[in-house]
């Protein structure tokens, strides 16, 4: 679903329990190619491809993948969009860095959750696992650093659900890509889930940065769009009146 001229929402779909179920990440386009955001499960690189194509586009033409942090419904595809596109740059907040090299194992993913994986699930999270190794990422990023893409792509440094986690806002577009940060949940905005975010009060702390931002839209990982009072939301969640 296309969100602004530059800007689709992918849309990857994976059954669980005989229950579809959406991870949206998203796709910037400008004129030096594109730009994945999250790439959804081990096992997804052929319905991203599928879904590029779909808004119009060449996979071939991915530059570089963002992603808002480690876990692995959004670091899935990484090993294999790797073989896919050996140049691609990989871009994380500096505190995530660590994860994606390797250095430190995946706060979510202990051994026993790998095993009891099924076994087509658990080789490809393996050769996700494997493809984890000093000098995968490109480059770091900070908070408040901003990318000269989609007009102006500011970081903003959300932790909580993971230690670097982020979320991106387009200013011009008024719309936050807030990952893991936030969620939609029953139709309302909504904060991370707290089973999965090991440290809720920091996670909901981060958030209030996002009240004093021009924000009409919010695009969440799990739940997809979010069009409304957005600051309305956000003091709800937060419990903190701007």
């Amino acid at each position: 679903m296309k969100m602004t001229t530059g800007i689709t929402d992918l849309e990857l779909t994976v059954l669980q329990g005989g229950t579809p179920n959406v991870y949206h990440a998203a796709l910037l386009a400008d004129d030096d190619g594109l730009t994945l955001i999250d790439a959804g499960l081990p096992g997804m690189l052929g319905q991203i491809e599928e879904k590029i194509r779909a808004a119009g586009y060449n996979p071939d033409d991915v530059r570089r993948i963002v992603f808002t942090h480690q876990d692995v419904d959004h670091i899935g595809a990484l090993a294999q969009l790797l073989e896919r596109l050996p140049g691609v740059e990989i871009l994380v907040h500096a505190d995530e860095r660590p994860y994606l090299e390797g250095e430190q194992a995946l706060i979510k993913m202990p051994a026993e959750r790998l095993q009891s994986m099924p076994d087509g699930l658990r080789r490809l999270a393996e050769q996700m696992l494997a493809s984890l190794v000093p000098g995968r990422v490109t480059r770091v990023l900070q908070h408040g650093e901003e990318l000269p893409l989609q007009g102006g792509l500011r970081i903003l440094h959300t932790p909580g659900h993971t230690p670097g986690h982020i979320s991106l806002y387009v200013p011009g577009e008024k719309l936050l890509l807030a990952g893991d940060a936030l969620r939609v949940e029953n139709g309302a905005l909504a904060g991370p889930s707290e089973p999965y975010t090991p440290d809720m009060n920091q996670a909901l702390r981060s958030l209030e940065q996002l009240a004093e931002l021009e924000i009409d839209r919010v695009l969440c990982y799990h739940g997809g769009l979010y069009e409304g009072d957005v600051r309305g939301a956000l003091q709800k969640i937060t419990g903190v009146k701007s």
